[in-house]
């Protein structure tokens, strides 16, 4: 009984862990191709037992699974690069992106304003 219930979880987390889910599929913007990275952390338990009696039997398993996302890969041309998410500074300037380009729009509306 337990050996099948641990069968069964097995496969269903190996159906979750696949290449693609760590080697993300590639993403095309532009002249570029991002590919993301993704960490999985797995953790499962399982057991069973029975009464001294042989009446009655139980047997359980659970499980749990992070997937995070650590890095991505650009690639341009012959160009590769890699950046870690670890770091959380690429995220920070990811965020700052919107305000820097509205700075950038006003910028080159004052300026046609002024000519």
């Amino acid at each position: 009984m337990v050996e099948n219930l641990i069968d069964t979880l097995l496969g269903k987390l190996k159906d979750l862990v696949d290449s693609e889910t760590v080697i993300g599929k590639p993403i095309q913007a532009g002249k570029s191709t991002v590919i993301p990275v993704t960490k999985i952390s797995l953790g499962f338990a399982a057991g069973g037992g029975q009464s001294k009696d042989d009446k009655d039997r139980g047997s359980g398993t659970g499980g749990g699974a992070i997937i995070e996302p650590v890095a991505i890969i650009i690639i341009e041309d012959d160009n590769v690069r890699v950046h870690s998410l670890k770091d959380r500074s690429l995220a920070k300037v990811i965020d700052m992106v919107p305000g820097i380009l509205k700075k950038f729009t006003k910028t080159k509306e004052s300026t046609k304003e002024k000519s």
